[in-house]
């Protein structure tokens, strides 16, 4: 090390020192010393706020800020869908042989289904060609707005809680999907 301290320089030779002897060797002896422990006031939970005071010291510092200067508060959803795929769609593995013609033929039929009152997660188990949503009635989780791609996500949003699309094409293929809330 003692070679490439000069080609550090002083700046970094100080990082490097401060860093090995948290910087007790720039200053003179006897002037580091540890604080009394009898002096030092305990406070529990110093610096990792509860909850409740955390969120109450975040609501009052909104509070003080003008609305134009607030964040804006991110909107979610919490959704469900049953994807169709076909041959060539983003994703789809060799085993999907399925036209797209084939496949919105089949979507088609799927919101037929549902249109009668066929049970969504029955429903969406059975058609469903997304690996994460099969056997779990479809569900996507919660996800904030803009999260998806474009089609799906306008399509989500603008759904109202309860609410079941038509069929929606993204390049993953057909999907109907269901908002949740």
């Amino acid at each position: 090390m003692g070679s490439a301290m000069p080609k550090l320089g002083f700046p970094a030779a100080f990082v490097v020192c401060a860093a090995l002897v948290g910087c007790q060797g720039f200053t003179a002896p006897g002037s580091v010393s540890e604080p009394d422990p009898a002096q030092v006031k305990h406070e529990p939970n110093r610096g990792v706020p509860n909850d409740a005071v955390h969120a109450k010291a975040m609501a009052d510092s909104k509070a003080r800020l003008p609305p134009d200067q607030q964040a804006p508060a991110v909107e979610t959803a919490t959704a469900s869908h049953i994807l169709i795929r076909y041959k060539g769609a983003l994703r789809t593995t060799p085993d999907v042989v399925r036209s797209k013609e084939d496949a919105r033929k089949l979507a088609d039929q799927v919101v037929k289904k549902l249109q009668g009152g066929a049970d969504w997660a029955t429903t969406a188990n059975d058609y469903t060609e997304d690996p994460s949503g099969k056997g779990q009635g479809g569900k996507l989780g919660t996800f904030p707005k803009g999260r998806m791609v474009p089609e799906f996500d306008t399509k989500v949003f603008a759904l109202a809680p309860g609410g079941v699309s038509d069929v929606v094409e993204t390049g993953f293929g057909y999907h109907i999907i269901k908002r949740e809330n």
